[in-house]
């Protein structure tokens, strides 16, 4: 892959557009079904940039347990793409259906409108 010019910004890969949203979440790592805890800092339709103490590595697989209402919540597959030393951790969607697909579109253009 070559690198853009000096100064440029590499093209975007992202195929959904994210959204600045911080909110709780519990996710279960695959296999041992550890719960644990992180922070999702902006989210989109097609994965989360998830803030946690917990070291996770590209091989993880994890269960995102998102909080869409007082009393229910989407619990989300997904895979491990990049991790930093800061405790960033980009998170890919494995599969959502169209019905968990509106559900998550309804919840970020929730959070938007209230934060705005």
């Amino acid at each position: 892959m070559s690198q853009p010019p000096s100064g440029q910004r590499p093209p975007e890969r992202r195929q959904a557009p994210r959204f600045n949203l911080s909110m709780p979440v519990t996710f279960s790592i695959a296999g041992s079904g550890r719960l644990c805890a992180g922070m999702v800092d902006n989210i989109s339709l097609g994965g989360v940039l998830l803030v946690t103490d917990e070291p996770l590595s590209h091989t993880d697989r994890i269960v995102i347990h998102i909080p869409i209402a007082m009393d229910a919540t989407m619990n989300i597959e997904a895979a491990i793409v990049r991790t930093s030393n800061v405790g960033e951790v980009g998170v890919a969607f494995m599969s959502l259906d169209d019905e968990a697909m509106q559900r998550l579109s309804e919840l970020v253009d929730q959070r938007a409108r209230k934060n705005a």
